[in-house]
């Protein structure tokens, strides 16, 4: 009887801990849906009417990554930025690998693959608790780099390339000095999944996108009719495209004629997203014309992730990563994102990089229609972690 009593207990307190593991997995993949609104709607301040494309998801791991070093002001800041204020590191690392476990074995019918990197300079007294909490959630793999040989950009270029298939080539332009680096960290992400109903090649025609300023200009487009999920929201409109397997989709948001992409960013935030996609899309008939796009997009983060309040992390004379070595600070922050748009599926890539140095509502019954013929949101989501993978704004389609 002890014996039976002694294992009840033990199956309750394991489902008690994957209870906490399960919260805190939501709670990270809530976080990042808000650090991507919150990313993107910044970016597009600071660029105006600029196609962007960025992997919040990317971003949020290679910084999540360096606040395991952090203290003080410099840690409080990037939490509150990444939304993770209310975890213990604990929760959040476990998290994080649990959510990148999920992606890898969920979606086995599209390559995706996540990678982390940790370079550091021979002789920096890089704490032994950094290097094992990086190995150990995030997978990191950790090498010494001599950053005053000019071979140094190329080691970690290389493996960028390896990582996202050749799509993202080059990282750390600029962002290495050779005197004064000391640690260098970085996320990669590669996905490639097969529209679950691809678009015919027969049905895309060149047709017109309206340009912001009123201009317009032709460009190919995809048609497709089908049941997809579809919602009409405050100003937009909103249709789910699945990828083979079911998990991954892109989702396209397209606003109103008389809005537009930055008056739909007002209303969607991490929230409201996560609410709108959980409760409002419904099964309907109807039909899409979507733009076939290529998006090379690079954006130095420093300046955002300041905007947001993420500051201590970049001054040399306040950041506090104690954890990592002494008299560290962020001396640069870079994403770089690829992706490709087109009848038989997408393909995308990032690279985000941080160099350390020292001192819905309800359908109609009558089928929609949706033709995506002026600026418009999309973003690509993972069903079971709802990480969301990319998201951005297109303004002007760019073809290849």
């Amino acid at each position: 009887m002890r014996n039976k009593t002694l294992i009840a207990l033990c199956v309750l307190l394991a489902g008690l801990c994957r209870g906490d593991a399960a919260f805190a997995e939501q709670a990270l993949a809530a976080s990042g849906d808000a650090f991507a609104f919150k990313l993107l709607k910044e970016l597009a301040k600071d660029q105006p009417h600029a196609n962007l494309s960025i992997s919040p998801y990317s971003a949020a791991t290679v910084l999540q990554m360096v606040e395991n070093g952090a203290a003080g002001t410099t840690r409080t800041e990037m939490r509150k930025v990444l939304g993770t204020t209310g975890l213990s590191s604990a929760a959040v690392n476990a998290a994080n690998k649990d959510i990148a476990q999920s992606l890898k074995s969920g979606n086995a019918r599209a390559t995706l693959t996540i990678a982390n990197a940790l370079w550091y300079r021979p002789g920096t007294p890089v704490e032994s608790a950094f290097i094992t909490c990086n190995r150990e959630f995030y997978g990191a793999t950790v090498e010494a780099l001599d950053f005053g040989d000019p071979r140094a950009p190329d080691v970690i270029d290389s493996w960028a390339s390896a990582q996202t298939q050749g799509k993202i080539k080059r990282i750390s332009d600029g962002m290495i000095d050779p005197s004064h680096t000391r640690l260098f960290l970085a996320d990669a992400i590669y996905f490639k999944g097969k529209w679950a109903s691809p678009f015919a090649v027969n049905d895309t025609r060149a047709r017109p996108f309206h340009l912001r300023g009123g201009g317009q200009k032709m460009i190919p487009m995809m048609a497709l009719t089908k049941t997809l999920d579809y919602r009409e929201g405050q100003g937009y409109q909103a249709v789910r495209l699945p990828y083979e397997g079911e998990n991954l989709a892109m989702y396209v948001i397209l606003p109103g004629g008389s809005s537009s992409p930055e008056n739909t960013l007002r209303i969607l935030n991490g929230e409201a997203w996560r609410r709108v996609a959980s409760t409002g899309f419904s099964s309907r008939e109807g039909s899409i014309v979507l733009p076939k796009f290529k998006i090379e997009y690079g954006v130095e983060l420093r300046g955002p992730l300041q905007s947001l309040g993420m500051k201590a992390a970049f001054d040399a004379s306040t950041a506090d990563f104690s954890g990592i070595a002494p008299g560290l600070f962020i001396s640069a922050a870079r994403q770089k994102t690829f992706v490709e748009v087109n009848e038989e599926g997408t393909e995308a890539a990032a690279v985000s990089a941080v160099g350390m140095a020292l001192t819905s509502s309800r359908p109609a019954s009558t089928p929609f229609q949706m033709i995506v013929e002026r600026p418009f949101l999309f973003l690509i989501e993972d069903r079971r972690s709802e990480a969301i993978l990319f998201i951005g704004a297109v303004f002007d389609p760019p073809t290849t």
